[in-house]
């Protein structure tokens, strides 16, 4: 019988979609459950997606407006503590393992190959980190995948019309963070590269484009009202910011930020969807994986994070292909024992991603591990950078209360607080209305266009300027305080605390020669 056509996947049945559901629920609770239980605290970016939050505009220096929109809406009702800013990353965490679930399925997998791409999410210390706490990565992750569900579909079916979707999320990807365009360059590439260039003749495609360039446009029309702050963003970030990784190191970060169990699944998927038969029609997945793989890796970035969106349809590619393998071949053992080492590299890997040791314990674990990679220059500790950013916020903000209250009612009335970061700044304004305290200026990030009009100050509190500098502004400097700490990061310990009298020129006049984009 002639057949004009590849021949159809099946379709997931519903039983399966509840257990993906059920593994996806599972995924949520195991986010939320040790924050609730009081892991660790607020980390250094949520004090400033916070502060984003209840700044609500359409563009900030370092990232678009989605994020902060998403955490005001859900601060509006459930407040502000760490359960609930915490819950829309892990939600965001719980949807990826579901769609990487059906991606599996579309790509002809039935419950096993389910099953075991949605595993290999749940158990990537990466994934259990990025979801773990409040930030735009989590969503950006999120849409990566929805983007690649979408074009499997589109591939799976030739039904163009879902690229109107596609351009509605990749739209919405950008409007959450701009890196989604190194998503949007490597399928750019996928297509040429493979017969599904076609695709460059749909009508749909380009109207699905234009849809994404009008979805940012708010953006990028408050760029160009701001003077496009996150241009200078991004090359400071580059420049001074991200540490230099040496290719081979490069390729490690990513085995550990995926767990090195994971590496046969997204291995063989990148391999099929490359040269396997069945997965011709898929190979523009597998072009745009490599692409963005090979850049991650040319680029020398410390942050393995980048391309982290890109692993779950390479997980469900490679699911489905060894489970075909497997049925095939009725090498039943497979399974279960890549399941196995996998799981069991997943309890060694866990306190990587979740806060489940003690502080002490964790750091001796990091030592014996000695795999932790360094994300930024000139930030060191005894814990991962991601867990120590969370530690002796409270401690910074009562040192600074105990200044503030020494200082004789005359020169409290008139006192402002200088903060070096947007995580100090951010935890000052989070807890001081409760403490007392006065307003709080920065130069960091969005931090320094919120002050720009209003950082004069006749008595300043400055935690983390230099002395030298201070004196080139005011008449009289005093150190009055150290921010003492053990396990956050090293540029966070041992800052002096200034009062600063006297202005001999406005802080406002010269605001714009301290301003820090990073």
């Amino acid at each position: 019988m002639d057949r004009s056509g590849p021949e159809p996947i099946p379709r997931p049945d519903r039983s399966g979609n509840v257990i993906l559901l059920s593994l996806s629920v599972a995924f949520v609770l195991l986010e939320v459950i040790p924050t609730a239980l009081g892991g660790y605290g607020y980390f250094i970016d949520e004090w400033y997606y916070i502060a984003c939050a209840n700044r609500l505009a359409f563009g900030f220096v370092d990232h678009p407006p989605l994020a902060p929109l998403l955490l005001k809406l859900m601060m509006s009702f459930a407040g502000s503590s760490l359960v609930a800013i915490r819950i829309l990353p892990a939600l965001a965490g719980g949807a990826t393992v579901y769609v990487t679930g059906r991606m599996a399925a579309d790509l002809g997998g039935t419950l096993i190959a389910r099953l075991l791409a949605a595993g290999a999410v749940i158990i990537a210390p990466g994934f259990l980190l990025m979801f773990g706490f409040f930030s735009m990565n989590a969503f950006e992750i999120l849409l990566w995948v929805l983007c690649s569900w979408v074009l499997i579909r589109i591939l799976r079916d030739g039904d163009t019309r879902l690229w109107i979707l596609f351009g509605v999320l990749f739209g919405v990807g950008l409007e959450n963070k701009h890196t989604i365009v190194l998503f949007g360059a490597g399928l750019a590439a996928a297509l040429i590269l493979t017969p599904a260039r076609s695709q460059f003749r749909e009508r749909r495609l380009w109207l699905g484009v234009a849809l994404a360039a009008a979805i940012l446009l708010p953006n990028i029309l408050w760029q160009a009202y701001s003077g496009w702050p996150s241009l200078e963003f991004y090359a400071n970030q580059m420049a001074f910011k991200n540490i230099t990784t040496p290719p081979l190191k490069g390729i490690f970060n990513q085995l550990f930020l995926l767990n090195p169990a994971t590496l046969p699944l997204w291995l063989c998927g990148l391999v099929w969807s490359l040269r396997a038969e069945e997965g011709n029609r898929f190979r523009a997945l597998g072009v745009l994986f490599a692409a963005l793989f090979i850049f991650q890796i040319a680029s020398q970035s410390s942050r393995p994070d980048r391309i982290a969106g890109a692993y779950p349809v390479m997980f469900a590619a490679g699911a489905a292909a060894i489970e075909s393998f497997v049925r095939r071949r009725q090498w039943r053992w497979v399974v279960p024992a890549l399941s196995t080492v996998m799981i069991l590299c997943a309890i060694a890997l866990a306190p990587v991603g979740l806060p489940v040791l003690a502080p002490e314990a964790l750091a001796g674990y990091c030592s014996a591990v000695g795999v932790v990679p360094r994300l930024e220059r000139g930030k060191t500790s005894p814990l991962p950078q991601w867990f120590a950013d969370r530690f002796e916020w409270e401690s910074f903000v009562y040192t600074v209360r105990d200044v503030f209250e020494a200082l004789p009612p005359a020169l409290r009335d008139r006192a402002v607080i200088f903060a070096p970061s947007y995580g100090h700044a951010g935890s000052l304004e989070y807890y001081g209305p409760s403490l007392g305290l006065p307003r709080v200026i920065c130069n960091h990030n969005s931090y320094y266009l919120w002050c720009a009009d209003k950082a004069d100050a006749e008595v300043l509190i400055a935690v983390g300027a230099r002395a030298a500098d201070l004196r080139t502004i005011y008449r009289q400097v005093d150190s009055v305080g150290v921010i003492r700490g053990t396990y956050g990061m090293s540029w966070r310990n041992n800052m002096t605390v200034y009062l600063a009298q006297g202005p001999t020129t406005p802080l406002g006049a010269v605001w714009n020669r301290i301003k820090h984009f990073e």
